[in-house]
């Protein structure tokens, strides 16, 4: 009788473990996205938008030194006057300079973003269609935020290149071990 019992708990257990049973998979969207086509235009984009922007700040911090050196060339010449006036020049181009740097950053991030959405959106959407077509319940990001959120996988469940495939992109060639 007590075999019997065990028996019955056992395979309700198994029973129970089999409703439960959750399809994971897994995938690295940097790794899709350095893949695709996109990438290096985006990647060419964002170099072009940098130059500009550090031609800019060069420029900036060439016009300051240069009044900062004649500045500090003339400035025991100069009345009190002029001198208090320089001083207040140059605070407000070494103000004006710290500006527009962190408008700069600010504006290389929303760059950054508006040409990254897409592409994340398409990738989200490539995610979905596959997760859909095999049934998986669950696909995790290996790289989020540079902190992994998957700590084990079988290799099995990567879909990272069959994303890349889907966007037309070329599939990553996995390390032998």
């Amino acid at each position: 009788m007590k075999k019997l019992f065990t028996f019955a708990v056992f395979m309700m257990v198994i029973s129970l473990g089999q409703n439960f049973a959750q399809k994971l998979g897994y995938t690295s969207a940097e790794a899709v996205l350095g893949q695709l086509p996109e990438a290096k235009t985006i990647e060419a984009e964002l170099k072009a938008y940098t130059a500009q922007l550090t031609k800019e700040i060069e420029s900036k911090q060439k016009e300051f030194q240069t009044k900062y050196q004649d500045y500090v060339a003339n400035s025991t010449k100069m009345p009190v006057v002029v001198r208090e006036q320089r001083e207040k020049e140059l605070q407000t181009l070494k103000e004006s300079m710290d500006e527009f740097q962190k408008k700069a950053q600010e504006g290389y991030q929303k760059k950054q973003q508006e040409l990254l959405t897409p592409v994340f959106d398409k990738i989200q959407t490539a995610i979905d269609e596959i997760s859909k077509a095999e049934s998986f319940d669950f696909i995790f990001n290996t790289d989020a935020s540079g902190v992994p959120i998957l700590l084990y996988a079988k290799e099995e469940h990567n879909i990272t290149n069959k994303v890349i495939t889907k966007l037309g992109g070329t599939p990553i060639v996995a390390p032998k071990n």
